[in-house]
């Protein structure tokens, strides 16, 4: 008789999607915990080295991270150590810790794409001002401009369009430039781009977010659409996907004005509640299912 599969939910603030999941994975006879990164910590006198509330002397079989959650970089710097310790214990992380970290980093992502060829917008990230303003001056005598974005950070929070080289000081120093390259739609006088949920090297779900303003994730108002997915978008999710060995992903692109499509971003710990309301498919049934094949 197969013994229940012991599951840790991990974020630092467990909403819907931890609810779905949860309820997927009790469907399917597992033990379900939902803690958060910072309730667990190295402990050496303990036999796993590692204390995860509710394991004594065991570990749970595999792990589903939603959040990091923020904190300073020490703290984030231990929540990692986290799950490459729990890695290195062959804990089954979804998605795994080298992808989260690969895509969580908006600069490695960047770097990555353009490496292996996947279409993405001319992207700078230096700390000295300095050179920041000589990029954005440059853009400017070229008629174009450039959204900066925070290193870290989802739902298009501290996104800003610069249109000129007035560039204050963040307080962290960094500069993430990337030349905007969207296409507006002139007939609604909108901007959009479209996200595609992968999983397991398919798609399951897809939609269209579309602003009035050049920012256009759902957070910062963007409405969502349904659109039928294509085999250019379909072909770059993947790769993106796969670029990270992503068991599970949300690719974010562009269309530009020459009509080629740019990955944006890819997020490995994506949020599927708006796409849920699009699709008939149960996105966390598959997200569990593709899970619980990871562990043996």
């Amino acid at each position: 008789m197969k013994k229940n599969k012991n599951v840790v939910i991990f974020s630092d603030s467990h909403d819907w999607h931890s609810n779905q999941l949860k309820k997927e994975l009790k469907k399917l006879n597992c033990n379900v915990s939902c803690l958060s990164l910072d309730d667990c910590f190295i402990d050496t006198k303990r036999k796993k080295n590692i204390f995860i509330p509710g394991y004594k002397n065991n570990l749970p079989d595999g792990c589903i991270i939603r959040t990091i959650g923020k904190g300073t970089f020490q703290q984030i710097t231990r929540r990692l150590t986290i799950l490459h310790a729990l890695k290195k214990l062959r804990v089954i992380l979804f998605n795994d810790i080298n992808c989260i970290e690969k895509s969580t980093d908006k600069s490695m992502t960047t770097f990555l794409l353009s490496h292996k060829k996947i279409n993405t917008p001319d992207t700078w990230v230096p700390e000295k001002i300095k050179i920041a303003k000589n990029i954005l001056k440059k853009l400017n005598k070229e008629k174009n401009y450039a959204i900066w974005k925070p290193l870290f950070g989802s739902q298009g929070k501290g996104i800003k369009v610069i249109k000129n080289k007035k560039l204050k000081l963040n307080k962290e120093k960094v500069f993430y430039l990337q030349k905007f390259e969207n296409k507006k739609i002139k007939s609604k006088d909108t901007w959009q781009d479209f996200r595609i949920l992968v999983c397991n090297k398919k798609i399951i779900a897809s939609m269209i977010r579309e602003n009035k303003k050049k920012i256009t994730n759902i957070g910062q108002g963007a409405k969502p659409l349904s659109f039928r997915i294509n085999k250019e978008i379909k072909k770059i999710s993947i790769r993106a996907s796969k670029l990270v060995n992503a068991s599970y992903a949300g690719i974010d692109i562009i269309k530009d004005i020459n009509g080629n499509f740019k990955v944006i971003e890819i997020n490995s710990v994506p949020a599927w509640k708006t796409l849920q309301k699009l699709t008939k498919k149960n996105i966390a049934s598959i997200l569990v299912k593709e899970f619980l094949t990871k562990i043996k």
